[in-house]
């Protein structure tokens, strides 16, 4: 078995490793009508139909990505926004609270035969508790923060009692002036600049091929640093599973559990926005599909090409893109090298202060659009 094949294998994303907020706005800004996009948990694509496109492929390789986020697709088609919530285990509500509930919503969604399968005995395996903790990426946060509270206590949870940035601003100031505290985030970022860590618990031989310039640890520490000057801490999710390793603030929610986008993306589900979820590499689908798109979210998926591929993938996707297509690029530690931009714009500084704004911070995101071209 080889090693994409093992990390493919298990639940992987329960919940979101990226801010899909920046996506959205960039929908909501351009209104494309078709939207191809990475699955995940579902909460990277699902949020993109609050900008009304005609239609909206996902895709993923791991088919159990698939069915979970069928069943999170089916759960904002029929249930209201806290009982969407209390489903999945969003704050307010605990995952272990509401199990007779959940299993109720659970038998009325209309699910296909693998997705109905696959999620009953994922739920039966946590006892009807929600399961936004339940892959392999978030269980492995919740055990770093376990560690960080084993270690220092929970010396950590202050700050996120800020509802002004400029409290929590001067807060920051002064702890990081004390040599004693600095002890503290120079711990937390050692275990989260601890490749070979995050290689043996969570990506089993498959972690990306760093080249950018920054060390592990210099990476991360330039990340929280912008995380931290990027708003209150308790509002976003990130920093919630890092150090206290679960949701505690409603504010902090992932995108897809704000109530106003849950408004529209309801709506337009259930105006039936047709959606596609296809077991699928990429490029093989871009090779074979009939539709063409006018936004692509490629999350992440870059940063794992090597050889031919970082340099042609985005000469591979252009034959399922209409003219005037955003291509969304996230590169989490490698960056495609010699990537031929032929027929493409980048148009990434236009939207700095979208990509400033994004919560995980760990990204160098691309955004390219396609001008038609040879």
């Amino acid at each position: 078995m080889s090693k994409a094949t093992k990390y493919f294998k298990h639940l992987n994303y329960s919940l979101a490793n990226e801010d899909t907020t920046l996506e959205l706005r960039l929908c909501q800004q351009h209104k494309p009508k078709h939207i191809l996009s990475i699955c995940g948990s579902g909460g990277r694509f699902l949020p993109l139909f609050a900008a009304q496109p005609t239609s909206l492929v996902a895709l993923d390789l791991a088919e159990q990505q698939l069915h979970l986020a069928e069943m999170r697709e089916e759960s904002m088609r029929k249930l209201s926004f806290n009982d969407f919530l209390a489903f999945w285990g969003y704050p307010p509500y605990a995952p272990g609270v509401m199990t007779r509930e959940r299993r109720t919503w659970f038998s009325s969604f209309q699910l296909s035969d693998g997705a109905r399968e696959y999620c009953a005995e994922l739920l039966q395996r946590h006892r009807w508790h929600g399961l936004i903790y339940a892959g392999k990426w978030e269980r492995t946060f919740i055990g770093v923060a376990k560690v960080i509270k084993h270690l220092i206590g929970d010396r950590y949870d202050e700050i996120f009692a800020f509802d002004q940035v400029q409290s929590q601003q001067d807060y920051f100031d002064e702890k990081l002036a004390n040599n004693r505290w600095k002890f503290v985030p120079r711990l937390v970022l050692r275990i989260f600049g601890n490749a070979a860590f995050f290689n043996a618990v969570l990506y089993k031989g498959h972690f990306v091929r760093k080249n950018i310039d920054e060390g592990y640890y210099d990476f991360y520490r330039q990340a929280f640093r912008r995380v931290f000057a990027n708003g209150l801490t308790r509002h976003n999710f990130f920093l919630q599973l890092c150090f206290l390793g679960v949701l505690r603030f409603p504010e902090g929610n992932p995108v897809e559990a704000d109530p106003a986008v849950y408004a529209l993306v309801q709506a337009a589900l259930r105006q039936g926005q047709p959606t596609k979820r296809v077991q699928s590499d990429l490029l093989a689908y871009a090779a074979s599909a009939t539709e063409r798109f006018d936004f692509v979210s490629l999350s992440d998926v870059p940063s794992y090409f090597s050889g031919d591929t970082e340099r042609t993938y985005l000469q591979q996707l252009k034959v399922c893109l209409n003219p005037g297509a955003l291509c969304v690029v996230r590169c989490y530690l490698r960056v495609p090298e010699g990537t031929d931009l032929s027929g493409f714009r980048d148009v990434t500084a236009d939207y700095a202060a979208l990509i400033a704004a994004e919560k995980t911070q760990v990204y160098r995101i691309f955004i390219y659009q396609y001008m038609g071209l040879s």
